[in-house]
């Protein structure tokens, strides 16, 4: 036993005073009285228990005294030493991809893997844990929190992101967060090969919370649509990962009136693929495919996609110069170089950027036009100016000089200037036409520029309607109309989902779906596909690699044990008062 409060010992002088005060009290003076009547019995009593005759007649002075000592050595803060393990740095890593919905029985991979979150950190109190999400960006739930009630409640509310769980990087960013002082990591996933981990991770022990399970997985594999003159065409590919055949129900639905296209039975082989094929199905702009089938993973049994003419090539007039060429490659489109006639015939398919103002009136798809070769250009000065327009919501060309112009086209509309003469304009057909030749201006220098080119493609290079295909909380900027409201996210039963201040900053929702999106006046769908990692079922061991320090060493604890003596302390208190209250004398 110790005493964590030596400092409290000078309240020592309180019992020394009580006893010097015993000391130097009055004493009473010894009377002979001439009587022996009663002088036997007192003898023999005395004889009986001399302790006892001694306690009662100094009650007082000893209960006193017991108190006083027993404050003292409450104050002094008395304890046993114990062993206990040294409270280490906890970080656990949870994958919330959209495999973990897998599971038997009702009950999925993340619903158990939080059960077993919960029993270690009941099993560690006080110490601290940090919870991590993957993710192509992980992020800290709770950093070094110790509140048990804290902590589980935080574990209740994690939710499954849907995305690829990227669990390199995750591993990354823990391996930072636990280099100093080390830390015992936990990773909760369905598979982790033991080569993610590095040999020189000395400070940090690894426990891999694995699953065992053998899941039956039956997935949509592939779903594609296109339209063609006798309708749409849909095929759906179907594989079938399990040991033994598989049969069910295979059914497609115009997402946008609900309308049942079609239902259809299918069967596919053990761990074999199936190729569906349907033709002239009704016109849909968005079209969603799902199979009915028992298998132990529902997510990847339903796939949707928007049937547009979105394309991602580009090409690019041979007589522009080549700085026109790198900005749409650095805005990340394939580009190509061709002549009027190979522009011409890319038309529909691709994006035309050209000088060629005969294109204009050719084709069915707008164009980029950057010059004329019609006319000749003039002189201009003054600042450039532009309207609000989609085209300028993330490049500001206000700083861009311009030192000469090819005549503007009479009917189209123009969006920006130099000083009062049109710089870029646009046709009714959404053609954008830019009214100088690069080389007769600065704009390449600007950060603008390429800016300005991802705008243009982006408003030509699919429908009006649709901002395209994203997976599951991906980040990408897409073009808006830079209304005040922002971008306003719902699912097609108008349900709220967010708002984003910006195009620039556009994170698709987590769940795979079609969804809409209101930008001001103008509404337009997209759509979340889950990526192709997911809807692949994996079997992975639970195992441990490493050993921390703080979890081999324990460090010598204190059990305080002065509450233990307070209520001793409150009775002595209580029979001192009666004594005092019967008139015991201490003589």
């Amino acid at each position: 036993m110790g005493l964590n409060n030596i400092i409290n010992s000078w309240t020592a002088i309180f019992p020394l005073v009580v006893l010097l005060y015993y000391f130097f009290r009055k004493k009473y003076e010894v009377t002979t009285i001439s009587s022996t009547l009663f002088w036997r019995q007192s003898m023999r009593e005395t004889k009986v228990s001399p302790y006892l005759k001694n306690l009662q007649r100094n009650a007082l002075f000893y209960l006193q005294m017991a108190a006083l000592l027993l404050m003292v050595f409450i104050l002094l803060g008395p304890f046993l030493p114990q062993e206990q393990a040294i409270g280490g740095h906890t970080i656990l890593i949870v994958d919330t991809s959209a495999s973990m919905l897998a599971g038997k029985e009702q009950t999925t991979l993340f619903a158990r893997q939080q059960a077993a979150m919960k029993e270690l950190v009941v099993s560690r109190p006080g110490e601290p844990i940090t919870i991590v999400t993957t993710g192509k960006e992980p992020v800290i739930v709770v950093r070094e929190q110790t509140d048990e009630e804290v902590l589980l409640a935080e574990i209740d509310k994690l939710a499954v992101s849907y995305e690829q769980e990227h669990m390199e990087r995750a591993l990354e960013f823990a391996r930072s967060i636990g280099s100093v002082g080390g830390a015992d990591i936990h990773i909760y996933t369905d598979s982790l090969d033991r080569s993610a981990f590095a040999e020189g991770d000395k400070e940090i022990a690894w426990t891999i919370h694995g699953s065992e399970d053998v899941l039956v997985n039956v997935s949509i594999n592939k779903f594609g649509a296109v339209k063609t003159p006798q309708g749409t065409e849909a095929i759906v590919k179907i594989t079938n990962v399990s040991d033994v055949n598989q049969t069910g129900d295979v059914q497609l639905t115009n997402l946008l009136t609900g309308e049942v296209l079609l239902k259809d039975n299918f069967s596919v082989e053990a761990g074999k693929d199936t190729l569906l094929s349907f033709k002239e199905l009704p016109d849909s702009r968005a079209l969603q495919a799902k199979i009915i089938v028992g298998d132990d993973y529902e997510v990847d049994n339903t796939a949707a996609i928007l049937l547009g003419a979105e394309v991602s090539e580009v090409v690019v007039d041979g007589q522009l110069h080549e700085l026109v060429k790198r900005a749409f490659e650095a805005v990340g489109l394939a580009v190509s170089t061709g002549s009027a006639k190979e522009l011409l015939a890319a038309q529909d398919s691709a994006i035309s950027v050209t000088n060629d103002v005969s294109l204009l009136k050719k084709g069915s798809k707008p164009v980029i036009i950057i010059g004329r070769n019609d006319k000749s250009p003039t002189s201009v000065s003054g600042a450039v100016k532009s309207i609000v327009d989609p085209l300028f919501t993330i490049a500001d060309i206000s700083d861009v000089y311009v030192s000469a112009l090819y005549p503007p086209f009479t009917s189209y509309t123009t969006i920006a200037t130099v000083g009062d003469q049109p710089f870029i304009q646009r046709s009714k057909r959404g053609d954008i036409v830019v009214l100088a030749d690069i080389e007769l201006t600065d704009w390449p220098l600007h950060p603008s520029f390429p800016l300005f080119v991802w705008s243009a493609s982006e408003q030509l290079r699919s429908d009006t309607d649709t901002l395209g295909l994203f997976v599951p909380n991906e980040r990408k900027a897409v073009l808006s109309g830079g209304k005040a409201d922002g971008l306003e996210v719902f699912t097609l039963q108008d349900e709220y989902v967010t708002t984003i201040a910006d195009g620039s900053s556009f994170v698709a929702p987590a769940r795979p779906g079609i969804y809409k999106v209101r930008d001001g006046g103008s509404e337009k769908l997209f759509a979340v596909q889950l990526e192709q990692a997911e809807k692949e079922l994996v079997v992975g061991a639970s195992y441990r690699i490493g050993q921390t320090a703080a979890v081999e060493e324990a460090e010598e604890g204190k059990q305080m044990i002065g509450w233990l003596f307070i209520m001793p302390l409150l009775l002595l208190l209580l029979i001192e008062w009666e004594v005092r209250r019967r008139g015991y004398p201490n003589r």
